[in-house]
């Protein structure tokens, strides 16, 4: 017996012992290449499946310009006018929290060569220039001491200072490229960039994650310049048409294999962090499954498959020039029109970066703050709609519909292109067995959801409760095969976006 009984033992001791090691290689993950089959390994993580709800801000000389009214003075001029003496980290990240932000974060970089942290590189930064503050590096220390994620975006194009590491050609603002008597050049012959511009927007880019070790990274058009051509509807889908167009088909973005040395270098060194990192881009800048792609200022039709991003401005382009940066002249959208993009977007298979622009001296006008804490308020009552929710198989029902889905399809023309809601308009989310129907106006008294019905993807006495969230009354409603009909009750627990929650019982 004995004997029997020490033979398992043996072999769980020298196959047990020996195969340890193995298991561990296998699920270590091994590093990305440099090319899109490994990238597409990544995984969008968790924390950003989960999460709904983010802001960002666009703050710069753009911001000095508007409030100066001089917006074609040179941005190289306008850096001695920025200031920003009312900025303050804390105050941005506490407003941030406020507003039910999940992730937060700057505008690192925005087209001309300044950028917003304490660059090694250049000294073209807004810790050497302009309000000498590493708006970016204050952030992230802020934004480390919350739940919050730590987001930035890049929006770059232009070389200001040292080419790059290796190239002190220096790249002046004012034209001036012969400080150290060489002639640094940024596009070549064909019109694309040169290897030179490549590496010094290589430099800038790795930098600019290396220094703070951002959660989740947004690149903007210029990364792969393909917005152009599918706003021309050159390119539909990915597939290139025949459509007549004053532009030649060009698409102007980072050489691909610059691409892959980034995204890769990024995913590998939040690896070495221990952390879980997202890459968010626009259209079909790179290929589909690597990365999470942004809508900017607009909205899709219909229920996606793949998680997607919004980026949403406050402001409603009212005046020309730029919607981005904070402009007196724009209009603020309300707590409402948000919530119900929200809402939408959400039962979409999307989120939300809001962009809540801060005027020139660092401090948020009163009008915005009190949109976010009105944002604020009502997640904090209704947030468990939204935070941690998947869409359901139907994602909403009413009249109201994306009038121009894609980019700026909701950021022109005064806000036309806005739906206008009604208490008709419906959107669904589940979370934990449980289905919310978010309500877009307020009803008269009752309500009729077709999708609830028990010839639908409800069974016979499948719903177990039915709740108002934020009201005490207890609600009366009946279901047949075509809807489910709710009575709303006289007092409403909330401003808008009005949400039952609809518990189910177990078959």
């Amino acid at each position: 017996m004995k004997k029997n009984l020490l033979l398992p033992l043996v072999f769980v001791i020298l196959f047990g012992c020996t195969s340890k090691p193995k298991e561990e290689k296998t699920q270590a993950q091994e590093k990305y290449k440099t090319n899109w089959s490994s990238l597409q390994k990544h995984e969008t993580p968790q924390w950003l499946l989960d999460a709904k709800f983010g802001i960002y801000c666009h703050w710069g000389v753009q911001s000095v310009k508007l409030e100066l009214g001089k917006n074609n003075m040179p941005d190289s001029e306008a850096i001695a006018h920025w200031k920003g003496e009312k900025f303050n980290a804390t105050e941005w990240v506490d407003l941030f929290q406020k507003a039910g932000a999940q992730f937060a974060g700057p505008v690192a970089w925005h087209v001309n060569g300044c950028l917003n942290w304490n660059s090694q590189i250049t000294d073209w930064n807004s810790a050497q220039k302009g309000p000498k503050i590493d708006i970016y590096g204050e952030l992230a220390k802020e934004i480390g001491k919350t739940d919050m994620k730590l987001m930035a975006s890049f929006h770059s194009s232009t070389l200001w200072g040292p080419m790059s590491k290796a190239d002190n050609s220096y790249l002046s603002p004012e034209g001036d490229y012969a400080r150290n008597g060489n002639t640094p050049k940024v596009h070549g012959p064909e019109g694309r960039y040169t290897n030179e511009y490549l590496q010094g927007w290589l430099d800038r880019m790795k930098e600019g994650y290396e220094l703070y070790q951002p959660d989740m990274v947004w690149v903007d058009v210029g990364f792969g310049g393909t917005v152009g051509p599918e706003l021309r509807k050159q390119l539909v889908g990915g597939k290139i048409t025949d459509v007549k167009s004053k532009h030649e088909f060009a698409i102007d973005g980072i050489r691909e294999d610059i691409q892959k040395e980034y995204i890769s270098s990024y995913f590998n060194a939040a690896m070495d962090w221990g952390k879980e990192v997202e890459l968010i881009y626009k259209s079909f800048d790179i290929p589909p499954g690597v990365a999470m792609r942004d809508i900017e200022n607009g909205n899709l039709d219909g229920l996606q498959f793949d998680p997607w991003m919004a980026d949403i401005n406050l402001q409603q382009h009212i005046t020309w020039p730029t919607v981005w940066f904070y402009n007196p002249k724009n209009v603020i959208k309300d707590a409402n029109i948000i919530v119900d993009m929200l809402a939408d977007i959400t039962s979409k298979n999307g989120r939300i970066l809001l962009n809540v622009p801060p005027m020139a001296d660092g401090s948020f006008a009163e009008n915005v703050k009190q949109e976010l804490y009105k944002i604020g308020d009502w997640l904090q009552l209704n947030g468990e709609a939204i935070y941690g929710t998947t869409p359901w198989t139907i994602y909403g029902e009413g009249p109201a519909y994306i009038k121009n889905p894609g980019h700026h399809g909701q950021g022109k023309n005064k806000g036309t292109e806005i739906p206008q809601y009604t208490s008709k308009d419906i959107r669904y989310t589940q979370k934990d067995g449980n289905i919310f129907a978010i309500v877009l106006d307020w009803p008269e008294e009752k309500l009729d959801f077709k999708a609830l019905g028990y010839n639908g993807k409800l069974y016979p006495n499948e719903i177990k409760s039915i709740s108002l969230i934020g009201s005490n009354t207890k609600l009366k409603w009946t279901q047949n095969a075509k809807s489910l009909r709710v009575q709303f009750p006289k007092e409403k627990p909330c401003d808008f976006a009005y949400v039952l929650k609809i518990e189910r019982n177990k078959l």
